[in-house]
């Protein structure tokens, strides 16, 4: 059974648009060779800290969300820059712009947390 692929503009334009709505300020992409979690976390003295489960999905079907994110943090590492911008064509907004950390703890396994 094939799986639909998830279209990264219009997926990256709910996201962005959830989060700013919901005053998130981190996004964060848990995955390994199995499965991509995302999840939204707000740290904040006004609006206070939570988390948020937001989506799961197969690698394979998730891969044009993350293709996009990341040939975005590449330009900017080749830029020297530590922000990289997204293109959203789903928000008043068409880029968002996001500052990024990845960690890798083996195995398969990769933390990648944007902070908008």
């Amino acid at each position: 059974m094939a799986e639909k692929k998830y279209p990264a503009g219009q997926y990256l334009s709910g996201l962005f648009g959830y989060a700013h709505d919901f005053n998130y300020n981190h996004l964060v992409f848990e995955v390994n060779r199995f499965k991509v979690s995302v999840s939204l976390q707000r740290r904040s003295n006004t609006y206070g800290n939570a988390d948020l489960f937001y989506s799961s999905a197969d690698p394979k079907a998730f891969a044009p969300v993350l293709s996009a994110i990341n040939q975005a943090i590449e330009i900017a590492e080749l830029e020297g820059d530590r922000q990289a911008t997204v293109k959203t064509p789903d928000l008043k907004r068409t880029e968002q712009i996001f500052q990024f950390k990845l960690k890798e703890f083996g195995h398969g396994k990769y933390l990648l947390d944007l902070s908008i």
